[in-house]
């Protein structure tokens, strides 16, 4: 399957690509679209937060503060070192591909999907697909697990996710809203570890199957052939590190927003 892959490159090495490869490799991921997604959801984790936390009371000056934080522009911005630190000729051969019709049909599903897992129903569903077909040979089961084994896309989701609650929780006790000792704050996060794992596991899978369903066996097989490739891998780190720096510098800027908020309620503000 990677000879097929390696056929698909060289039948594209024609292909002119425009400006510098970084661009072009944040242009064909549709970076800043996947980025829009994670401010829709952070906005509505921000509205929990409000009811939850704040009892309502954040009003204009909360949301004021939360579209501030979550600018996509700056948040795409954001994850560029890390794609920009990809070999150039291993931005090449990505761009090879990801400009390729299947290339851009996938960046598009994957889009699609993100969107799609936004709404509640749609993202039980997929779970509940995942759950059913546990154990079987079906293709798109078969395809999800060998995407996210190529990737350690599990691992990997968990590690940055970890770390987001890390500097949330540092958030909230250096904005003086919240008292934790540093090894109680890693105590908290850690003890969130194995169900987000699990939960991680069952929305990746339930993601990649709605992902892939469009695709015919052949798409499907070099989608798969295509993640298991060195240039996968490396893009793969990239995005990984990139995003990790990004929210994990939103979730402090969260946490302070968020503390200062709690003490501005002061004896009103309902207790974490």
């Amino acid at each position: 399957m990677v000879r097929l892959m390696t056929a698909l490159w060289l039948a594209l090495a024609s292909v002119a690509l425009a400006g510098p490869e970084a661009d072009t490799t944040i242009r064909l991921l549709q970076l800043e679209g996947q980025m829009q997604v994670a401010r829709e959801e952070a906005l509505r984790h921000a509205e929990t937060l409000n009811r939850d936390i704040l009892g309502g009371q954040g009003g204009a000056l909360w949301t004021s503060q939360i579209d501030s934080i979550y600018d996509v522009v700056r948040m795409t911005e954001g994850a560029r070192p890390a794609i920009e630190a990809i070999e150039t000729t291993t931005l090449e051969r990505l761009n090879l591909f990801l400009g390729s019709d299947l290339g851009r049909q996938i960046t598009d599903l994957e889009l699609a999907a993100r969107i799609a897992m936004m709404d509640e129903d749609r993202e039980e569903a997929a779970r509940r697909a995942f759950a059913d077909l546990q154990g079987t040979d079906d293709p798109r089961l078969t395809a999800a697990r060998a995407i996210i084994d190529a990737g350690d896309l599990v691992e990997r989701n968990v590690s940055t996710a970890l770390t987001a609650s890390y500097q949330f929780y540092s958030a909230l006790v250096d904005g003086g809203a919240y008292q934790m000792t540093e090894e109680q704050i890693l105590t908290e996060v850690w003890s969130q570890e194995e169900t987000l794992r699990i939960d991680t596991e069952a929305w990746l899978m339930g993601y990649l199957m709605l992902l892939v369903q469009p695709l015919d066996a052949d798409d499907r097989a070099t989608y798969v052939a295509f993640a298991q490739t060195p240039e996968a891998n490396a893009l793969n780190a990239a995005l990984f590190d990139g995003f990790g720096v990004v929210y994990s510098d939103l979730s402090y800027a969260l946490g302070r927003v968020l503390a200062l908020n709690i003490k501005a309620l002061g004896d009103d503000g309902p207790e974490l």
